[in-house]
């Protein structure tokens, strides 16, 4: 049995073609066109070397092989689009060559059938004359393949075809006359090669098999690099339509269809879409026994489309299908996609393949390779695996995917090691790799990557900018994510940014209600984040009861990451410090647990917050110099690489702990002078989030502290402050000291 070819969309896991030989190319009045205009052209070329005072430049011959390889390329246009590109600034042709073609097009209807019995000869005489070039190249096929056609056609065939080019040209014709801004399309018309709409379909017009795997080469790899440049959903949708009308078993078209049903969340018409990709002509013998090679590919996609509505069992089902027929058919390529799905799927922990990166000279495997090695990372962080190891294997990754030029697996490559190094609490660094994404000139052929790791280097850039209270920048980044990337699924990352950043400025800015609508529309997108978020608020409010019961609802899911388990005790740590019944050792406790999840799982800022609500329970347990050690331990690690509100609580936090340390009046006083500066610096960032409630805090403290010491002056400097904003951000009493 013969070894399975890769895909030629290699982001896409499409089912090669099999059963009998294609049948032959419908002749067509266009093609015929194309043909006359070849045939001019090769004889305008002719006469310009013999009559030098016909000016035929360069130019002119570039030109026109442009627009011959966008018209043999791609599918049949109306008279009116033809003339109008022939007559265009980008592709218009020369003077003498569009003449001599519409006098050629005239004779089509003057002549007779006649000119078609001629053109057999015309096209045989152009191929001899020009055997040299024509042996190969696009044209020479283009050429060979029209005159096998006309080989092969009957009389009545023949009457057809002369009769449909005569009604084609005077269509157009009419068209023409009719307005001369029947041409305003032809520049948007080739503008790019994958925004090539047609307006009109003439109905003797038809898609050519390579027509048709041209346009769905393209268009799935724009979709999976630079979606933006891909046509829009239904003007896809009307061109694949006119391909199935056309090649009802080309099943490449028909899972496009599926792939740009997905982007637009028509999730019906996507399953429809995915089944028919897979429905093989039952009439065919030929095919029906090579059937039991693609379903491996159908149960792939499946399980697939389950992923994305989280129907994790149905998912693993499908797999588990796949990864049997993958094997029935020595199908490498499909085991190692369906290994990469399942390191996603499932929750046990994985074990890395020295073995699969082994075989990466094996070219036909490199991309499952990567992809595999890439989610495994990413499964493998969430269950405690060593960081240097994993940033050992990406490293293997990036190099594999170097060697091969491949853009996307580079581009999210990158963006993994971004999120590995925001995960493990490196938030600087982070950010400085989504910037070198960014900043990467990540071009094949041309053209400039646009996909999912750009995608998500820009929300991690937009979480950054909002931790570090720039909500303007943060927004105007998040305006231009949402133009790149405007529909599903990449759409969805940025949705959850949006609404994550707009709950998080609601809950500093104490506006209630837009942070509880924030955090249920986050819900649909993210379960565990919107929980984590409607906890938050809730504390923030003094609301124990609900926030009790989120955070409940929250810790008794198995299913989440323990990044969330982490962050969600440290709010039950908030939560039991803010109920007077709660003893201290309870709270302790709490924190304990967290940090023994932290620990195993390299949670390094996450280890810092819990040290610093440490000290802040030491603090009020009348241990000030454990308190001071603590809030040391973990003072470093936030102003590198937290976010303001963050740095602003433990600059006031270790304020507090200095000055509790002192016990003398004047040591005291001494120490408060270097540690005003600290906490103008926390009014600073508490004041750029509009938090504040801390500002009055941090107000009320100083004035607390100097009027115990007996400054009358510096008391009242601080008190007028705090009455100020009090003033005019006026807050409930039962708001203020609160450590969170």
């Amino acid at each position: 049995m013969s070894a399975k070819k890769e895909p030629e969309t290699i982001g896409f896991w499409l089912p090669n073609q099999s059963g009998s030989t294609p049948k032959m190319d419908i002749l067509t009045p266009h093609k015929l066109a194309v043909v006359f205009l070849i045939q001019e052209y090769l004889s305008l070329k002719k006469t310009a070397e013999d009559t030098p005072q016909l000016e035929f430049t360069a130019r002119d011959r570039r030109k026109f092989c442009m627009l011959l390889l966008k018209l043999i390329q791609y599918p049949d246009m109306a008279y009116k689009d033809l003339y109008g590109l022939l007559t265009s600034p980008v592709y218009g042709i020369h003077r003498a060559h569009l003449e001599e073609f519409e006098k050629l097009m005239k004779m089509l209807k003057t002549v007779g059938i006649e000119i078609l019995f001629d053109l057999y000869t015309v096209i045989e005489k152009l191929i001899t004359d020009n055997a040299s070039s024509y042996q190969i190249g696009i044209v020479g096929l283009y050429l060979r393949r029209v005159f096998v056609t006309l080989d092969k056609m009957n009389f009545p065939e023949f009457m057809a075809l002369y009769k449909n080019s005569v009604a084609y040209y005077e269509k157009g014709v009419r068209a023409v006359q009719i307005s001369s801004s029947a041409f305003s399309n032809s520049e948007s018309f080739m503008k790019l090669e994958a925004q090539t709409v047609y307006k009109d379909r003439n109905s003797s017009s038809k898609w050519s098999t390579k027509q048709a795997e041209l346009f769905v080469a393209q268009q799935s790899t724009l979709l999976q690099s630079n979606e933006m440049d891909a046509l829009k959903p239904k003007e896809m949708q009307t061109r694949l339509n006119e391909i199935v009308h056309d090649h009802p078993l080309y099943s490449q078209a028909y899972f496009l269809s599926y792939l740009n049903s997905v982007r637009v969340r028509d999730f019906f018409n996507a399953v429809d879409a995915l089944h028919r990709s897979f429905d093989r002509n039952t009439l065919n013998s030929m095919a029906l026994a090579q059937d039991n090679k693609e379903y491996q590919y159908s149960a792939l996609n499946l399980a697939i489309l389950h992923a994305q509505f989280n129907h994790n069992e149905e998912a693993l089902a499908s797999l588990k299908e796949c990864i049997m027929l993958a094997q029935e058919n020595s199908d490498k390529i499909c085991l190692q996609l369906a290994h990469a799905w399942l390191c996603l799927l499932d929750s046990s922990k994985p074990h890395f393949s020295e073995k699969n990166i082994a075989n990466k000279e094996l070219i036909t495997l490199v991309h499952s390779i990567s992809l595999g090695i890439q989610s495994l990372v990413k499964s493998s962080a969430a269950t405690g695996y060593t960081p240097a190891k994993l940033f050992e294997v990406l490293l293997k990754s990036d190099i594999l995917n170097c060697q091969t030029s491949m853009i996307d697996l580079i581009a999210n490559g990158i963006a993994e090691r971004a999120a590995l190094w925001a995960m493990y609490g490196k938030n600087e660094v982070s950010s400085l790799c989504s910037q070198l994404l960014l900043n990467s000139d990540l071009k094949s052929l041309g053209k400039t990557y646009n996909g999912e790791g750009i995608c998500q280097a820009l929300c991690s850039l937009i979480i950054w900018l909002a931790l570090q209270g720039e909500f303007h920048l943060a927004l105007i980044v998040l305006k231009h994510t949402r133009e790149r990337f405007p529909r599903y699924p990449l759409s969805k990352s940025w949705m959850t940014v949006d609404h994550f950043i707009s709950s998080m400025q609601a809950i500093f800015r104490a506006e209630w209600t837009d942070a509880s609508n924030a955090c249920y529309q986050l819900y649909t997108l993210d379960k565990h984040l919107s929980l984590l978020q409607r906890a938050r608020l809730a504390l923030a409010r003094l609301n124990v009861k609900s926030a009790d019961l989120l955070l409940r609802k929250l810790l008794d899911d198995d299913t989440i990451e323990p990044l969330t388990r982490t962050r969600a005790l440290l709010l039950t740590a908030h939560l039991l410090t803010l109920t007077p019944a709660t003893t201290k050792m309870e709270v302790v406790n709490v924190l304990n647990e967290a940090l023994a999840i932290a620990n195993k799982n390299y949670l390094d800022y996450e280890k810092a917050l819990i040290e610093m609500h440490f000290a802040h329970v030491l603090l009020t347990m009348k241990l000030p110099h454990q308190a001071l050690k603590s809030v040391r331990t973990c003072l470093e690690n936030i102003l590198a690489n937290g976010g303001i509100y963050d740095k602003a609580k433990v600059l006031f936090l270790f304020v507090k702990c200095i000055l509790a340390v002192e016990q003398s009046p004047a040591n005291k006083i001494a120490k408060i002078g270097k540690c005003v500066p600290m906490l103008e610096q926390a009014v600073e960032h508490f004041q750029k989030l509009e938090c504040y409630v801390k500002v009055k805090d941090v107000y009320i403290f100083l004035a607390t502290f100097y009027n115990d010491m007996e400054m009358p002056e510096e008391r009242n400097k601080y008190a007028y402050k705090y009455r100020q904003i009090e003033e005019q951000y006026p807050t409930a009493r039962e708001y203020l000291d609160l450590f969170f």
